[in-house]
Order: C-alpha cells, then sequence, then structure tokens
C-alpha cells in the first residue's frame, strides 16, 4: 500500500492512488506527487468498518496499565473490524481473537488477512468458548463480560490481566461484582483534546474526544490458602 502526498493533503491507495488531483502510479508519479510505502496508521485508515472501534487514546491507556510485551499471548473477545486485532498483533507474539457474529467475524478477517497478520488467529465463536490457557491478557470488548469471567479467570497466567471495554457505569458496577477473584482492579476513563496546529490559532479545538468508555483491568492473583 502506498501513500501520496502534494505537500498538504495525504492520499492512500493499495496500487494506484486516487487522489483529487487524479491517480498516482507510485512506479511513475507526476511532478506535483510525492510517493512514499504507506505507514500502519496510514492502512489503517483504509480498513474495512463495520462495528465501532475502540479508540487510539484508550488503546494507549490499555498499554499503559497492562505493558503489554512483545512476547504476550492475548486473547479478545469481540474482533469487531479486527481494528484493536491489528494494534495487538504489532505488539505481542499471538493474538486470539474471538467473534461470535458472522458479518462482523468476515470483516475483521479480512482485516487481518489484508495486514498479513500471521500472528492472529480468529475464531468465529464466543470468548466464552474461550479454549486457550497460560494467556498474559484476555480483553473483552463485549456489554456482557460478567458472563465471561470463568472463562477468563481459567484462561489466564498468574499474573495475567483481565481487560474490560465498558461505556456505561452499569456495566462497571456489575463488572466489579463479578470479578471479586480477581486483584488491584483499576478503572481509567481517558480524555483527548486535540489542538490546532495554525501557529497564529494555537489553541485547543473546539471540540474533542471524551468519555467513550471505561478501561476495566484487573489482575488473576489467587488468593493463599489461610490467608
Amino acid at each position: 500500500m502506498w501513500a501520496a502526498t502534494d505537500g498538504k493533503k495525504i492520499w492512500i491507495g493499495k496500487d494506484k492512488v486516487n487522489t483529487g488531483k487524479g491517480t498516482v502510479d507510485p512506479k511513475n508519479p507526476p511532478e506535483w506527487a510525492r510517493v512514499f510505502p504507506a505507514s500502519f496508521l496510514d492502512k489503517l485508515t483504509k480498513i474495512k468498518r463495520g462495528p465501532a472501534v475502540i479508540n487510539k487514546k484508550d488503546i494507549g491507556t490499555i498499554l499503559s496499565l497492562t505493558g503489554l510485551g512483545s512476547d504476550w499471548k492475548v486473547a479478545e473477545g469481540g474482533s469487531g473490524s479486527g481494528y484493536l486485532t491489528l494494534w495487538l498483533s504489532r505488539l505481542v507474539k499471538k493474538v486470539y481473537s474471538y467473534e461470535v457474529r458472522e458479518d462482523h467475524y468476515k470483516i475483521a478477517k479480512k482485516n487481518v488477512d489484508d495486514f498479513k497478520a500471521k500472528n492472529v488467529l480468529m475464531k468465529n465463536k464466543s470468548i466464552f468458548e474461550l479454549s486457550e490457557k497460560n494467556l498474559d491478557m484476555v480483553l473483552y470488548d463485549l456489554p456482557n463480560p460478567w458472563e465471561g469471567v470463568d472463562a477468563a479467570y481459567s484462561a489466564l497466567k498468574t499474573g495475567g490481566y483481565f481487560v474490560c471495554y465498558l461505556p456505561t457505569v452499569n456495566q462497571v458496577r456489575q463488572w466489579l461484582i463479578s470479578t471479586r477473584l480477581f486483584k488491584d482492579h483499576q478503572i481509567v476513563s481517558s480524555t483527548n483534546i486535540e489542538w490546532k496546529t495554525e501557529p497564529d490559532k494555537l489553541r485547543p479545538m473546539n471540540s474533542g474526544l471524551t468519555h467513550t468508555a471505561f478501561i476495566c483491568v484487573t489482575r488473576k492473583i489467587p488468593r493463599l490458602q489461610g490467608k
């Protein structure tokens, strides 16, 4: 995939890049265009969308609260469009991505295949049927994560992280009640304020991303006998 620019705007394309000024052939670009390989973020702008995706600010929060490692094995429930799946594939050793809805599964699998993310195993089934063991993290982007708490606990290694992405306080309360076997609970909501980048009008934008969801994190730390 390629990116083409006129020095102001950037357009992304696979073989040839369609721009507001015409089609650019990367092998023989016009004088007004410069062409370079599209970055990971460039490519993400072109993936097929279906359900809503976890925002970058929230992905960053998940990374900072868990310390995702390159040797980690992770399972996610709710592949959606595969947006988070692709981020995880760049950061960890193995991703097991579960999506119960066939239409969402097809979208996510196509996006994962287009990125050639070979460390991702897609499964068209509920993550509550999670079969993997000794995982470093289990993440649910689901409205009812409390129904899969036992599956997550069983799949995680000692010290592993259980992460849930929940929009409402009602869901967070139910999550807290259902995860009493876990320890070190954290609940974080992040805000992203983008600034204008004009030197003479340097100020925050009139609107920005405020609340998207609560990032709920806890760990599998078994209680010792007699404690």
